[in-house]
């Protein structure tokens, strides 16, 4: 972190490994793979902030947590860590809201979903499927169609012959027409 982040990290928390910050940082990362650790890393590179991260979102990057405006961008995608955000959110409260009632309720989800993962909790598993829908191909009804559904609608409401001729040729009353 000190040659990512030169003497704004060594100025925060030295450049002694074996104590003060450090330790706190050992305890705080204790649990992390290498590879999340690089990833961490790789995230705070990524992200171009001049300042050293604090240790709450160092980890987060290494759980690979998003920012919260990353998280609303992502709504409809729903990726893992958006899911676990939809576990935690009434989302018809959430789509009955106003605009900032909204937020407040995605930033009171978001929260807890960082906490849940932050915790030591899963990503909930990516969907094995979706729901297809059976496609149809539609055509309009033909004249022969349309009059022999309006004979058999006529037939059940009791229309006489003359109500049912009123209705039109096309078995639709015409404009102006009553």
């Amino acid at each position: 972190m000190a040659e990512v982040y030169g003497s704004r990290w060594t100025s925060s928390y030295g450049d002694n490994p074996n104590q003060g910050a450090a330790l706190t940082w050992a305890k705080g990362l204790a649990g992390l793979s290498g590879e999340q650790l690089a990833g961490g890393l790789s995230a705070c590179i990524a992200c171009a902030d001049p300042w050293p991260p604090t240790l709450p979102e160092f980890r987060m990057r290494c759980l690979g947590i998003p920012s919260f405006a990353a998280v609303r961008a992502d709504c409809a995608r729903q990726d893992g860590f958006t899911r676990l955000v939809w576990q935690y959110l009434d989302g018809h409260r959430y789509r009955m809201s106003s605009a900032e009632h909204a937020d407040r309720l995605l930033r009171e989800a978001y929260d807890q979903a960082k906490e849940h993962l932050m915790r030591g909790g899963e990503l909930p598993a990516a969907p094995v499927g979706e729901i297809q829908q059976e496609r149809r191909d539609t055509a309009p009804a033909t004249r022969e169609q349309v009059q022999g559904h309006m004979a058999d609608i006529a037939r059940e409401l009791g229309l006489s012959a003359s109500e049912a001729e009123a209705m039109g040729a096309d078995g639709v009353l015409q404009a102006g027409e009553e």
